[in-house]
């Protein structure tokens, strides 16, 4: 409920607003004045009342008037009430009465029973006159009875507006939805499914927007339409929307279409339809070429040409071409079609060059379909047939291998082939065969395929793996059409044998096996070839400190010889003690090489070095008739052991080994090994002596050395005790005789203190005479017994005699005399 005070009230009588004359709202005729009729208009607050109009309306309404006691006021009177527009009403502020139209009717005129007497009347009203205030169509509500011959009824007023309250009862107001404002299709042509759009819906008062509905027409010509069809109802709160639709299904036809908004209010708040601004016509069909040619008819390796012409777009343009084949045996029954490729080509006409059957026998047509720009493919122009003839290819009329008997790959040539009618060479198919005695073989084996296009070629082949074996070939065309139209084969007109090894030599010997030479002599024999001749024999050497471990082979030299045996002078090595030994192999006349045959040992001899002869000094001599020599063994370079070898004058060797009673050290002896040979008695006079040393192995001899000695008589006196009188003479001789000793080990000559002169010297110093020759033959013992390590021929210990005083006696002398013998 709301309330609402007048604004503004006026009574209006006779042309004028009567401000000045009364400030009350009458009704009636007021007779003093001629009866003038009184209107009296009423002005409320409108803006308020429309605004509230907008989404409510009124379930009741009432006015609330005070009646005062003018006019007739003592009794009930009818008040006619309308709804109006009044305009020129002055203000409430003002008094002045101006002149006015009288206030127009909106509304039929309501007629209530204001009751008798002055005081508030509240005075139920139609909402027919709040209708027609809310709504616009008047500003004012109006008491008007016409002419009258009652006198006016009047209400409090103008100086009080408070006393004109209408009271109005709103309760919210329902309207239904708006139709969208827009409509329309995205596609004016098209073959399948479009999109209808549309926008600018509102929902109603209490009305929201639950849907939309659609509906279409159809046309046969896009003006005389058919009854609008329920299509579908699109479930959304949106103020726009879309749906695809589909264009009719006759092509060429025409469709439209309608939305309306659905709200919750319901059906009877939906609003109008909207119409879409534009159809959607279904395309028509393109039509097929009207000629489709093939050419030629006959083929074989031939490009084949087809071409078409008067072919059209329906409703929409040509934008290419399917093209498919079928094939068939007997041009009656075909195969499906099969799509080759789709042209894009907007032409009415065109070729193209398809790829076709290359089956001798086969039969091919061609179906092409016009495709317009919507997809849409005509019916099929089927080209007239075309055949496929082909031959097969030609065999090579040549075919051999460049060699009959080989080590390695040979080479496998043909030629004279040729291709077939539509059936280009494309490559060679080779097989093997392979025998044992170049008569009887074995099946073919697949080789390799050459890929070419040549009438002749070539490729490298191989003999057999089993020696001495045979190897032919054979040969076929291989051709574009496939192996239906394979040549014949043609088989090689010569074979391949694989070579044999030769045998390497039964013998092959290296001499000698110890050598000091400079060669070595290697000797080959036993050789025997194979299916080719001897070429050459490469010989190779290992050599070896120890005979055990041997370094690798290397390559000494080739010998260039066909025979079966042979010789050749290797130089040796001359590295002392060095062992070699060789092998051989054999080579034939393909570079086959046969298995090494190894050769004995050999190895490098060198004679030991030259022994020292300590005694005798060359050209002296001795008194011992088996004299001593002193020898002292060389070196033997390859680390053999020696034997010493002594010969006196030209007698026998005498050696270490086999006469070992002669040698202080006797046997086989190392390097610089000591040893005394003692001769047996030899004759006084004069003698040579000879000495060397062969080495163990082969007895390979140093250099000899030689010295000249003389065995001399004995020089003394024998001296008898008590008889013999010792004399200057006898002092004299043994020390000739003793130097003579020294000289023989080579040992300085002794000078002696005092010189010995018959009569002269006297006795008294004799005694110091034979001191002093006993100490200058000490000397000669110590270098005997310490020259060796063995004692065998030492000179025994001495004991000296007592010398006494005055002349020696004869036992002094003696033992002096025979001790020089014995050195």
């Amino acid at each position: 409920m709301a309330t609402y005070q007048a604004t503004n009230a006026c009574t209006w009588r006779n042309g004028s607003w009567i401000a000045g004359v009364t400030d009350y709202v009458r009704q009636g005729v007021y007779p003093d004045a001629n009866n003038y009729e009184n209107v009296g208009a009423m002005l409320f607050d409108l803006a308020s009342i429309r605004n509230t109009y907008a989404n409510y309306y009124p379930t009741s309404a009432s006015i609330h008037l005070v009646r005062i006691a003018a006019g007739d006021w003592g009794s009930a009177r009818t008040m006619t009430l309308y709804a109006g527009n009044a305009s020129g009403m002055p203000a409430p502020s003002s008094s002045t009465s101006v002149s006015g139209s009288r206030p127009t009717k909106v509304t039929s005129g309501y007629n209530y029973t204001v009751s008798a007497g002055q005081g508030a009347k509240d005075i139920a009203i139609s909402t027919a006159l709040i209708d027609s205030i809310g709504s616009g169509a008047s500003n004012c509500l109006f008491m008007d009875a016409g002419s009258s011959t009652l006198n006016y009824m009047g209400f409090g007023a103008r100086d009080n507006l408070s006393q004109i309250v209408l009271t109005i009862n709103w309760a919210s107001r329902t309207t239904a939805c708006s139709a969208p404002t827009s409509c329309s299709l995205n596609a004016t042509l098209s073959e399948g499914n479009v999109t209808l759009s549309w926008s600018g819906a509102s929902g109603g008062i209490n009305n929201s927007i639950s849907s939309y509905e659609i509906q279409y027409s159809d046309s046969a010509d896009n003006i005389t339409w058919g009854a609008w069809t329920a299509l579908t109802t699109v479930t959304t709160t949106a103020t726009s929307g879309s749906a695809s639709v589909a264009p009719p299904s006759t092509r060429g036809n025409y469709r439209r279409f309608q939305v309306r908004t659905r709200g919750t209010a319901g059906a009877s708040y939906y609003s109008g339809w909207k119409v879409s601004t534009n159809s959607v016509r279904r395309n028509t069909v393109p039509s097929a070429p009207t000629t489709a040619v093939a050419s030629p008819s006959n083929y074989s390796d031939e490009t084949i040409t087809l071409t078409w012409s008067g072919a059209s777009g329906g409703t929409s343009a040509i934008k290419g071409y399917q093209i498919a084949s079928r094939t068939s045996t007997d041009n009656i029954t075909w195969s499906s079609w099969s799509v080759l490729t789709t042209l894009t080509l907007s032409a009415s006409g065109g070729s193209y060059n398809p790829n076709v059957s290359r089956i001798p026998g086969t039969y091919t047509q061609f179906g092409i379909w016009t495709i317009d720009t919507l997809d849409v493919y005509s019916s099929e122009m089927i080209s007239n047939s075309i055949y496929c003839d082909i031959t097969a290819c030609v065999a090579p009329t040549a075919c051999s291998v460049n060699a009959t008997l080989a080590e390695g790959n040979v080479t496998l040539s043909w030629s004279g082939a040729s291709g077939g009618a539509g059936n280009a060479i494309t490559s060679y198919e080779i097989q093997y065969s392979d025998s044992a005695d170049n008569s009887t073989w074995g099946d073919w084996t697949a080789l390799t395929t050459v890929f070419t296009s040549a009438t002749s070629g070539s490729v490298i082949v191989s003999p057999p793996t089993t020696r001495g074996n045979y190897r032919r070939f054979r040969v076929r065309t291989r051709g574009a059409a496939g192996e239906s139209f394979y040549s014949d084969w043609t088989v090689s007109s010569n074979t391949v044998r694989r070579n044999t090894l030769p045998t390497p030599p039964t013998s092959f010997t290296a001499a000698p096996a110890i050598y000091e030479s400079s060669t070595v002599t290697l000797t080959w024999s036993g050789t025997i070839p194979g299916t080719s001749a001897i070429k050459q024999y490469v010989i190779q050497r290992s050599t070896s400190t120890d005979g055990i471990n041997w370094s690798a082979y290397e390559a000494l030299t080739i010998v260039v010889s066909s025979a079966t045996s042979g010789t050749y002078i290797a130089n040796a090595s001359q590295i002392a003690g060095m062992y070699t030994r060789y092998r051989i192999s054999v080579t034939d006349s393909l570079d086959a090489v046969s298995a090494y045959v190894v050769s004995g040992t050999v190895k490098k001899n060198s004679p030991p070095t030259a022994p020292v002869i300590v005694c005798p000094v060359s050209g002296s001599s001795s008194y011992k008739a088996t004299p001593r020599f002193m020898i002292t063994t060389g070196i033997e370079p390859d680390g053999q052991t020696q034997i010493v070898e002594v010969k006196i004058d030209t007698g026998v060797w005498v050696n270490s080994v086999d006469n070992p009673e002669m040698f202080s050290v006797s046997g086989y002896l190392g390097n610089g090994v000591k040893t005394v040979y003692q001769s047996a008695a030899l004759a006084a006079g004069n003698h040579t002596v000879t000495v060397r040393c062969l080495d163990s192995d082969i007895a390979s001899s140093s250099p000899e050395v030689v010295r000249t000695f003389t065995v001399l008589p004995p020089p003394f006196e024998t001296i008898t005790a008590n008889e013999t009188h010792v004399k200057a003479i006898h002092i004299q001789m043994l020390r000739t005789a003793v130097n003579t000793v020294r000289s023989y080990y080579s040992l300085s000559q002794v000078t002696w203190s005092e010189e010995i002169v018959a009569g002269k010297s006297t006795i008294k110093n004799w005694p110091f005479h034979i001191t002093e020759l006993r100490k200058a033959i000490e000397s000669v013992i110590t270098i005997v017994n310490n020259f060796d390590s063995s004692s065998t021929f030492d000179i025994p210990s001495i004991t000296w005699l007592p010398i006494g005083t005055g002349r020696p006696k004869a036992g002094v002398m003696q033992q002096i005399q025979d001790l020089i013998l014995e050195l």
